[in-house]
């Protein structure tokens, strides 16, 4: 069974949200192809959406999305480069730091972010980060794509299916406070080895010995680690601003310094492996859902078994219709003539046909379609005349019909309909059909461009 990775889910979730806005698109060439293969529903499913995204252009969406989000990071990691800086700067701002303020300034918001996400993780509802929201709304802006947001949907609604999303947009915010507190570790270090500073603690209402026991409690565990906590005498001697000398000036450094490393960047190292192991796993998880009642009607035309029209051999394994044809492909000599979406009054056929053509009729329905493709699939032919109606504006529909149906025919010829040689109209039908890889040499709208098709 091949592997499934998440992209793959990713994009048909995107085809199936698409669908379910928007409506079925035409795919009856695609679900051909994939009945025949020896594969499973789910995998079947997810190819057709593949093949779907490639032919309508979704699959580069995402890939822009996913181009974006990569660019959003950079610019995350950049401002994180400089909060760290500026937070260094505010902690050791005057000669004489204030050990608490300095400590508020470094530790302060990293501390009230961190402690609201230890609390999301035992909350019932879905809850993302703010750093995690503000990357997803700016992944979208440059992404600069119509269906930038059809593709952050579905991104969302993918990674929420096993909790992916709650640890993605995690590890985005511990990377962020990562990278900043580490940036904010080497600039201190940098100020502290070319500049002089005095610390000091000053209070009002609180004791000497409550801030000795404070800076105690907190040193504790960095002390464990090779950050020593002051001596009682420093402590004291700080808070009578008289703690100039050469040794409390570097046990209170070493001590700040101490508090930012394990506080700070140790405990967001550890919360970031955390996330990110944690996002891996659950994305292996990730798998599509197709008993979903939008996927109902796919699987039963997908299960349904190849049918059989004029021979009785089974139909060979063709490669998904190309205009463009690149391997050879043994053409039987027939000619068809088929009218795609032509109005009821008009008169069927649009002349008198040479003996040598069969003439299909008009196609209409979404299963006349489908039996017309089965037709091609078992039985290629050499030439093929699509009749449509000029005078109608070409959809994406039709489009993608006849792109279908001309990679089963040596050569593919459109004829057009029209009243009074409504060129405007003639070159739209010009431009839709040579975008789909059609010869522009091969578009007509004149009987006698095509002769070799009228009996005289």
């Amino acid at each position: 069974m091949p592997t499934i990775n998440f992209k793959e889910i990713w994009v048909t979730e995107a085809v199936r949200q698409r669908e379910e806005h928007w409506g079925p698109i035409e795919d009856n060439a695609v679900v051909l192809q994939l009945r025949a293969q020896p594969i499973s529903l789910t995998d079947k499913v997810i190819q057709r959406a593949l093949l779907l995204s490639r032919r309508d252009g979704l699959l580069e969406t995402v890939n822009q999305w996913i181009s974006a989000s990569k660019f959003a990071l950079i610019l995350f990691i950049f401002l994180a480069i400089l909060s760290g800086i500026g937070m260094a700067y505010s902690a050791l701002s005057t000669s004489h730091i204030n050990v608490i303020m300095a400590l508020v300034a470094l530790l302060g918001l990293h501390a009230i972010t961190f402690i609201f996400w230890l609390f999301t993780l035992f909350a019932t509802w879905d809850t993302q980060t703010l750093l995690g929201r503000v990357w997803l709304w700016l992944s979208k802006k440059l992404a600069r794509s119509p269906d930038a947001t059809l593709a952050m949907q579905s991104f969302i609604h993918t990674s929420n299916q096993q909790g992916s999303l709650r640890w993605i947009l995690s590890s985005i915010s511990h990377g962020f406070w990562l990278i900043s507190l580490t940036s904010c570790l080497i600039t201190m270090l940098l100020l502290l080895s070319t500049k002089s500073y005095t610390f000091g603690w000053e209070t009002t209402i609180l004791s000497s010995n409550g801030f000795v026991g404070f800076t105690q409690i907190i040193g504790f565990i960095p002390s464990l680690l090779g950050f020593p906590i002051p001596d009682v005498q420093i402590i004291h001697a700080s808070g009578n601003h008289i703690a100039s000398q050469i040794d409390a000036q570097k046990a209170w450094s070493i001590w700040l310094l101490g508090q930012l490393v394990v506080w700070g960047i140790l405990t967001r190292l550890i919360s970031f492996i955390f996330s990110f192991i944690k996002a891996r796993l659950t994305i292996k998880k990730t798998t599509i859902d197709i008993t979903l009642p939008s996927y109902s009607t796919l699987i039963k035309r997908l299960e349904q078994r190849a049918e059989k029209i004029d021979i009785d051999a089974s139909a060979p394994n063709y490669e998904l219709p190309n205009i463009d044809k690149t391997t050879p492909t043994n053409w039987t000599t027939e000619r068809l003539i088929v009218g795609i979406e032509i109005p009821s009054k008009q008169v069927w056929p649009p002349f008198i046909l040479h003996p040598s053509v069969t003439d299909v009729g008009k196609i209409e329905s979404r299963e006349q379609r489908h039996q017309l493709m089965l037709k091609l699939i078992n039985h290629p032919v050499k030439e093929l005349l699509l009749v449509c109606d000029g005078r109608q504006t070409p959809d994406r529909g039709i489009a993608y019909f006849i792109k279908d149906v001309a990679g089963y025919a040596e050569r593919t010829s459109i004829y057009l309909i029209e009243q009074n040689d409504d060129h405007e109209r003639m070159a739209l039908w010009q431009q839709t059909l040579t975008a789909i890889g059609l010869n522009i040499n091969n578009i007509f709208n004149k009987p006698s461009q095509i002769s070799h098709w009228i009996s005289e």
